[in-house]
């Protein structure tokens, strides 16, 4: 008996020797060791029902808060989509108007003036269609013959868009154009110019 007494007090002396030298390598920078090898001493987070209460509640916002974007992201997606789609109309419409100017004053060199005439639902319109579309824009255009400002030809454009309507001027006046060149190449060529064609 006395030899396991003794023998059981020797291994608590080592024991206890181990555990000083271990504080002490633990002090020392080991504590990776302590931790590795005493896991039974590391206490876990008091999980109460206040944790579960907390974590409950997280989750949830985080539920609630995709459901938003859920429906908040596409309604943002269509009004940037309209505000572009707006924004390049404008620019389409700026862009024709610049065109036209442009192409007018090319076909027009003594001068030119034009006058967009906009008609309602309920306004006295021709009865034509336009790919579709009633026309609602007048457009009257009209060359000048000299710098002075006496009128050559006066013409009238309908269209659904005031778009439209600048093209179809410019196309009006190409038309014109053209009808001129093959005037005076009838006049060069001995013809009578509308006679050749009675």
């Amino acid at each position: 008996m006395k030899v396991v007494r003794s023998i059981a007090a020797t291994l608590r002396r080592r024991q206890r020797q181990a555990g000083r030298l271990g504080t002490s390598a633990g002090s020392a920078g080991g504590g990776g060791f302590f931790v590795q090898y005493y896991a039974g001493h590391f206490r876990g987070p008091n999980l109460t029902l206040a944790s579960f209460g907390l974590l409950a509640l997280v989750l949830l916002s985080g539920v609630l808060i995709v459901e938003l974007l859920g429906l908040i992201v596409p309604r943002c997606r269509a009004a940037l989509r309209t505000r572009r789609h707006a924004r390049r109309r404008r620019l389409a419409a700026a862009d024709s108007e610049r065109r036209a100017r442009a192409l007018m004053s090319e076909l027009c060199p003594q001068g030119w003036r034009a006058q967009i005439t906009l008609f309602g639902p309920g306004d006295d319109v021709p009865g034509e269609l336009v790919n579709g579309q009633p026309v609602r824009v007048a457009l009257d255009w009209a060359e000048l013959k000299d710098e002075s400002g006496r009128i050559a030809v006066v013409r009238r454009v309908w269209a659904p868009t005031i778009g439209e309507a600048l093209e179809a001027m410019v196309a009006d006046r190409r038309t014109d154009e053209t009808l001129e060149q093959i005037e005076h190449g009838a006049a060069a060529d001995g013809a009578l110019w509308p006679d050749i064609y009675l």
